[in-house]
């Protein structure tokens, strides 16, 4: 049986309940003092950690185990914070202060003209077999899901699960995935019949921009199949097969230099090429690529439409990896899709937004999930067998909502 729980059963405060090393804060731009999305907080030189919001706010349960460690907070383009973990045992707020870390190109000198960026790309993608890993190895982390009507939200889901991916040399379908806890809304079920997967079979209903296509039968499968980077072989939505990108009809422009856990990257740029620059779509993306290996750390990629005079984003694809062990894993992943409903009683404007951000990376010395124990990809998630138990989310680290589904 499926508990259902409202949605304001997830914003409880857990600090009082923290029994071990329980810190939660904020990390902020050292120049603007503006919160830095997505920066990653873990445990220095291991696989351990959680990832802050939009808002640069996180909350991160401490192993009793690695009280002699030192934690870490970094984020693309800014020197990493280091602080032991026994001087947080009897903190409760560590507000994070990250100091920018770019050089301009105006201030290098290039030494190698023939360093252009359509280059660097095409020998990044090329090595993508080298630099992400080819042995099997297990994610673990927080998937959430939710929906916004006219910019309000309107339904959630939120999850945890283990990936067990066969590595990069053998096809996404035999990727096994558990899911281990999962827990959504009220009125998750209705709106995601209503919203999202059954309004195409109601003929009162008018889809006025494009969904993205459902390779995969749950909303987890489908996010997972877009990563271009683990996908490089394969057609991804929007985005095509990503072992030609370079080729295609993109302008590519190296913008600057910045560093990433003390690495140089390329900050390159993505537009269309000048005769596919059309008045009613565009494209806008950015690679980051370290410069000494030509590993991929970060691809971002957004399709725009104009319509009188209106532009939206009706795409949204983000993936950043990390190094562990040697080798790229994967740090965080999402997509948003924006489209239009009209029907007889209203007007809509729905987006639809997942996200799998990794808490675990296990390499080496793990158990391997068994296929029976992997999801039904055929069926949406809420309709999976998961457990949920308020207990295990009163110490799970979890990434947090921006408002109005603030902690």
């Amino acid at each position: 049986m499926k508990w259902i729980v409202p949605l304001t059963f997830f914003l409880i405060s857990t600090s009082v309940f923290a029994q071990k090393i329980f810190v939660k804060g904020s990390i902020i731009e050292a120049e603007s003092g503006e919160g830095v999305s997505f920066a990653h907080i873990g445990i220095c030189g291991k696989s351990i950690g959680t990832v802050a919001n939009e808002n640069g706010i996180y909350e991160f349960h401490i192993p009793d185990h690695v009280i002699n460690d030192t934690l870490c907070a970094t984020a693309i383009g800014y020197e990493t914070f280091k602080i032991p973990v026994i001087k947080l045992k009897n903190l409760s707020f560590l507000e994070i202060t990250l100091k920018p870390e770019t050089t301009y190109l105006k201030e290098i000198l290039v030494k190698d003209e023939k360093t252009t960026a359509r280059r660097v790309i095409r020998k990044a993608i090329a090595r993508i077999p080298k630099n992400y890993p080819k042995k099997p190895f297990v994610l673990n982390g927080y998937y959430r899901d939710y929906l916004k009507k006219n910019n309000e939200y309107i339904s959630f889901l939120e999850g945890v699960f283990s990936v067990d991916d066969q590595g990069f040399k053998k096809s996404i379908d035999n990727t096994l995935i558990k899911i281990n806890q999962l827990r959504y809304s009220k009125d998750y079920i209705r709106y995601l019949r209503e919203y999202v997967t059954e309004f195409q079979e109601d003929s009162t209903k008018l889809l006025m921009h494009g969904i993205s296509p459902t390779f995969k039968g749950n909303e987890f499968s489908n996010m997972y199949y877009h990563n271009p980077i683990r996908n490089h072989r394969l057609s991804v939505p929007f985005i095509g097969v990503f072992d030609t990108f370079s080729e295609r009809n993109y302008d590519f422009e190296i913008e600057y230099y910045t560093y990433v856990d003390g690495k140089e990257v390329y900050v390159i740029n993505i537009s269309p090429s000048k005769k596919f620059r059309f008045t009613h779509v565009s494209i806008k993306g950015k690679f980051f690529i370290r410069t000494d290996n030509y590993a991929i750390i970060k691809f971002s990629y957004a399709y725009f439409v104009t319509k009188r005079l209106e532009t939206k984003k009706w795409f949204e694809l983000n993936v950043e990896y990390r190094e562990f062990d040697n080798k790229m894993y994967l740090k965080y992943l999402s997509l948003m899709n924006y489209y239009k409903l009209l029907t007889i009683e209203e007007f809509a404007e729905m987006a639809v937004y997942r996200e799998f951000f990794v808490n675990e990376i296990l390499a080496t010395d793990y158990l391997k999930l068994n296929p029976g124990e992997s999801i039904d990809e055929t069926l949406p998630l809420y309709r999976q067998e998961a457990p949920n138990d308020s207990k295990f989310w009163i110490e799970y680290n979890r990434t947090l909502l921006e408002q109005p589904l603030m902690e």
